[in-house]
């Protein structure tokens, strides 16, 4: 049957939810940063280097996503087969494709955590562009009181 078990379903679920805290914490910090002109040059960087991280992340999710929707496709086609031609009671189609929605749950619940992620990561990245003009913002406040 499927690959993927409950338990690897919360593994991965609190493996997520660990990255997001972590990032979080990151961002929430570095907010912290942009309204003390010393650190403006440091904050700036962090930005853009947090920035960069979470397009790769966002990226190879992308990549993942990708082969699992390939993986989960071909799965779903040798359900059907199977349901089709193997299966105890014949079936009518509707039914065919209730018993593979169900098969597939587990499945789903996974491609719905990795899309989340991915979710997650456009909203921080969003983030990170807005406090990049926040961080312009005061640099020109600070440059027209001189």
């Amino acid at each position: 049957m499927s690959s993927i078990t409950e338990d690897k379903l919360k593994k991965i679920e609190n493996l997520l939810i660990t990255e997001r805290k972590d990032w979080s914490g990151k961002i929430q910090s570095l907010v912290g940063t942009i309204d003390k002109a010393h650190k403006i040059a440091k904050s700036q960087t962090l930005m853009l280097s947090y920035r960069h991280m979470i397009v790769d992340k966002i990226i190879e999710l992308n990549i993942l996503l990708g082969k699992k929707r390939a993986n989960d496709a071909n799965y779903k086609k040798m359900r059907y087969q199977y349901y089709k031609t193997q299966h105890d009671v014949r079936l009518q189609h509707s039914e065919i494709m209730e018993y593979i929605a169900s098969d597939m749950s587990l499945r789903i619940r996974e491609t719905s955590l990795i899309e989340n992620q991915i979710s997650y990561y456009k909203q921080a990245n969003e983030t990170l562009d807005k406090m990049g003009f926040a961080i312009k913002n005061r640099v020109i406040l600070a440059t027209n009181d001189i």
